[in-house]
């Protein structure tokens, strides 16, 4: 536990907001926001740890948490499906603990009150299939199931694009007012997704240089009529079909880098 506190980085934008909320008579909402972004971020580092995945950091922002994996693409769906839902299933947790403390007059109902607003908020907040919130994660793996790697990462970013346009809309027709906050939280999401378009490229190629190195063992199998390496698919054994014979992944991949490093 010591090695992932250490792994852990609070934005000064977040610690700046604390310290205001000394000052606004807000700490208590404040407070209560914080410990809801740990309890949902706790519950992402304790199922990524029962299955063995490494964390490189741990990002504490006022959009919530965010955390980096040193870890191969090509995860099994239901490691980043449960991974993926833990931090919903954590702020679960929460509610009902809280609600067994205040019917036995353990906590105030205003108090009670407070976390079940926030509570509330941080879920319908990430439940968004806006990247990189947990909704577009979960999003992608239905995704990556039924659709090559690379067309899944283009079809997340457009849904996220589309969608951000769509809430941005919805507040300016309904005159909701824009506060400094919320500024923040679209600029860093807008930036996260600007970053996920500039890294698919990469992203493709390290997949295929992981599959590459080290060959998948299932019974799936992808098989690519056209030969092209864009149809990909992520969990299944990838077979080409080439001058009316199919070559699996591991002749193709074996080509491709090989090439390469001759180069």
């Amino acid at each position: 536990m010591k090695n992932i506190c250490s792994k852990v980085k609070v934005s000064w934008f977040l610690i700046l907001i604390i310290f205001l909320s000394f000052i606004s008579g807000l700490f208590k909402d404040v407070l209560v926001l914080f410990l809801i972004i740990i309890i949902h971020e706790i519950g992402h580092v304790i199922i990524s740890l029962i299955f063995g995945w490494k964390i490189k950091k741990i990002d504490i922002t006022i959009c919530g948490g965010f955390i980096t994996y040193d870890e191969e693409i090509d995860k099994p769906f239901i490691e980043e499906f449960l991974i993926s839902i833990s931090g919903f299933l954590f702020q679960g947790i929460l509610y009902f603990i809280l609600s067994v403390f205040m019917k036995n007059g353990l906590i105030t109902d205003k108090l009670y009150f407070l976390f079940e607003k926030y509570n509330l908020s941080i879920f319908l907040f990430n439940i968004i299939p806006v990247y990189p919130l947990d909704g577009s994660k979960i999003l992608l793996i239905i995704f990556n199931l039924f659709l090559p790697y690379k067309k899944s990462l283009k079809l997340i970013s457009l849904t996220s694009f589309i969608t951000l346009i769509f809430i941005i809309i919805y507040v300016l027709l309904h005159g909701i007012k824009l506060e400094y906050s919320y500024i923040m939280i679209i600029s860093f999401i807008i930036s996260k997704l600007i970053n996920l378009i500039k890294d698919i490229p990469y992203l493709f190629n390290r997949l295929l240089f992981e599959r590459y190195k080290k060959p998948i063992i299932t019974n799936k199998r992808n098989y690519i009529k056209n030969g092209l390496l864009l149809n990909f698919k992520r969990q299944k054994k990838n077979y080409f079909l080439i001058n009316n014979k199919y070559y699996n992944e591991s002749y193709i991949l074996k080509e491709k880098f090989d090439l390469k490093n001759n180069m």
